[in-house]
């Protein structure tokens, strides 16, 4: 053999025009070895047909003996077909050993006929040679074209790997994981779907090539799948996930009967493969679906695929373990539709009064955003914050405190002095774009800063291993309040308010609307919780405050501030001044007027008890005490009720001691003929 001789030269040239029409008649046999070896591999079927039917070209056996045997190839031209077909290859899941058993015989499908080439000996060893050559060359470029993708999917998994060291909202981290995932080649599309009430899937994310008719076109053809079984939408991938909470993937869409509906679906948008993905929480239940859709059969059959598939289970897992409130599902579309409005500024600042509970004079009012639709309606926050990352509510933010400070200005010109207070996400004690905007909008909006507050909502997360105690400093170099909005409603809130130091607290409107129903739990609740923020030196504020009943219970209770429906609804900025010159204040914590005043002055007299029992002369003196129920069935004309002859007889026990049975077994009719006169009130 020449070892100098060049495989793309002209002698190489030369001979294979001259040998072309001989070598052209092995195809059948060269195409039938290479399949044959694959087949022997366990290669499915569903592959092999794949190659057959030139859906992946670059893979056909006929096309690479079409390659080697050009008298014309170059080797750049070789080298990129070569990897191309390799990319390929490792697409459908065809390992380079696999490759390398059918290529060694197909090459000896390739030099068998030049036995019976009639041609010199030298010529015949020197094609040989240039055939040996190129199939080699060949091979070597399409398994370095299976490394690199190999190498691509290494670098996804280190890059989800490393999300789970990253601060960030739920929506945000799986748009990301669908984002990294959709970048690996040949992937299509990938989605993350919740069942609505009726068990119907609803595509929340959609991300890739095809995301702007994906979800449009399952819903124009009615493919929406569902997790219910005994239908065909249910008994798909999907359903057949949620249903498992097991990984389902289809290697072939176009042969697997459970996808027979979605036949059309897939042919339209490229789909060849999926996979469906089940999210569960840290009790195994099923929260959501994510699917990733590939452009090639197959592609999810390998191990190290199944590997990627196994990581994304757990570090979905771990975004299902953040601390986070249920929030509705919300299609792509809808979601879609909110981040439009935000990105035009269709938003509004609405503003609740917040009153000194003791003089009725309001202190300051609570910014609350809504987006504004195209006909003027309005949209809750609960309704599309569930839909923003961490850029929208940055850019939220942004625009409400602008317009918050711009309306505490408006008022300011108009005689009118009050303070605001603006929503703020936790995640801004670790973003630190949060205070630098707040800083451009104050400089921009000159504004005594003790005027402004700064409400961190409860329902938002700290990540436990960041530390918000530097940016927290910056924020209070600003001169800003801070608020801890709904104390109450976790644990966690309790553990912030010590952790945070805040100016003010919110008690959970939650916890306050059970009042009517439960009185004394919900009472003792506000009671207790009241004198704890008290003793931390914090002011306090009672939400939802929707009737005068709860407004007068709040007042004797002695929280410091309270708004609510009661005191006034959210209103338009220019509502606020005619609101305060109409608003009108009545309550005397000393005289209640109504029936849950009155049970939030049994709940106060109750505890003095408790607090004099080792002092005989002060016990005396507070059991003798009428109390303010004695004025609230004066007013009301009770005395000779139940409820006042219940009452009175408690008076009597008085002077036998509070724990006495008698008088235990009085004091708890009293409360419960109370509580039917709160029901019938509220």
């Amino acid at each position: 053999m020449n070892s100098d001789l060049d495989i793309y030269g002209l002698d190489a040239a030369n001979l294979l025009s001259l040998a072309r029409p001989h070598l052209a008649a092995i195809e059948g046999d060269f195409v039938g070895s290479f399949y044959r070896t694959l087949s022997s591999h366990n290669t499915p079927k569903d592959i092999l047909n794949a190659i057959q039917s030139g859906s992946s070209q670059e893979t056909q056996p006929q096309t690479l003996l079409s390659r080697l045997i050009d008298p014309h190839l170059s080797a750049h031209v070789q080298e990129r077909a070569a990897n191309h077909a390799g990319h390929k290859y490792a697409l459908l899941g065809i390992e380079s050993t696999v490759l390398v058993a059918a290529y060694g015989q197909s090459l000896k499908m390739l030099v068998r006929p030049l036995a019976q080439w009639p041609q010199p000996e030298e010529q015949r060893l020197a094609l040989q040679e240039v055939l040996t050559t190129r199939l080699m060359t060949e091979l070597g470029h399409q398994i370095r074209g299976q490394r690199q993708v190999s190498q691509q999917q290494q670098r996804i998994v280190a890059a989800i790997m490393n999300l789970l060291e990253q601060p960030m909202p739920r929506n945000d981290l799986i748009r990301t994981i669908l984002e990294t995932m959709t970048s690996l080649e040949g992937m299509m599309t990938g989605t993350l779907a919740r069942p609505d009430g009726n068990g119907n899937l609803q595509y929340e994310m959609v991300v890739g090539k095809t995301f702007e008719t994906h979800a449009a076109l399952l819903a124009k053809w009615q493919l929406i799948p569902t997790i219910h079984s005994g239908t065909p939408n249910g008994e798909g991938p999907s359903g057949r996930a949620w249903r498992s909470g097991q990984v389902q993937t289809s290697l072939c869409i176009f042969t697997d009967p459970a996808l027979t509906p979605w036949y059309n679906f897939a042919r339209e948008l490229g789909y060849a493969s999926q996979a469906n993905i089940p999210i569960a929480d840290i009790e195994g239940r099923t929260q959501a679906i994510l699917t990733l859709y590939h452009s090639v059969p197959g592609y999810f059959r390998t191990t190290d695929r199944l590997s990627i598939i196994d990581r994304l289970c757990w570090t979905l897992r771990f975004a299902y373990t953040r601390p986070t409130h249920n929030t509705p599902v919300l299609p792509h579309a809808v979601r879609a539709h909110y981040r439009e409005r935000l990105v035009r500024g269709d938003l509004t600042m609405l503003y609740q009064p917040v009153i000194d509970l003791a003089t009725g004079e309001l202190t300051k009012v609570e910014a609350l955003a809504r987006l504004v639709n195209s006909d003027g309606s309005y949209v809750l926050p609960g309704e599309f914050l569930p839909g923003f990352g961490a850029q929208d509510l940055r850019h939220l933010f942004a625009l409400g405190l602008r317009q918050a400070l711009m309306d505490l200005h408006q008022w300011e010109s108009q005689g009118l002095e009050t303070a605001v207070a603006v929503n703020l996400p936790a995640q801004a004690l670790t973003d630190p774009e949060y205070l630098t905007t707040a800083q451009l909008i104050l400089k921009d909006i000159p504004t005594d800063t003790k005027r402004l507050t700064l409400e961190l909502l409860e329902t938002d997360e700290i990540d436990p291993r960041q530390n918000p105690v530097v940016i927290l400093a910056k924020w209070r170099a600003l001169g800003v309040r801070l608020a801890q909005d709904d104390l109450g409603s976790g644990y966690s809130s309790l553990l912030r308010m010590d952790r945070l130091a805040v100016d003010d607290v919110k008690i959970d409107q939650g916890l306050v609307s059970t009042a009517a129903k439960a009185p004394h739990k919900a009472l003792q609740f506000i009671h207790h919780l009241t004198r704890l923020v008290h003793d931390l030196g914090i002011h306090v504020v009672v939400e939802g405050l929707e009737s005068f009943g709860l407004i007068e219970a709040a007042a004797i209770l002695g929280a410091d501030a309270g708004q609510g429906y009661a005191i006034g609804r959210p209103m338009k900025a220019n509502a606020l001044r005619p609101w305060k010159q109409h608003f009108s204040f009545n309550v005397d914590v000393r005289r209640p007027q109504t029936a849950l005043g009155a049970y939030a002055a049994m709940v106060l007299h109750n505890a003095l008890i408790s607090l004099a029992k080792d002092r005989p002369d002060l016990l005396k003196s507070v059991m003798a005490e009428p109390g303010a129920l004695s004025h609230y069935l004066s007013v009301k004309r009770l005395e000779t009720t139940v409820l006042g002859a219940a009452h009175e007889e408690l008076r009597g026990l008085a002077n036998k001691g509070p724990h006495t049975s008698a008088y235990v077994k009085t004091r708890k009719r009293v409360e419960t003929l109370l509580c039917a006169r709160i029901q019938a009130e509220e």
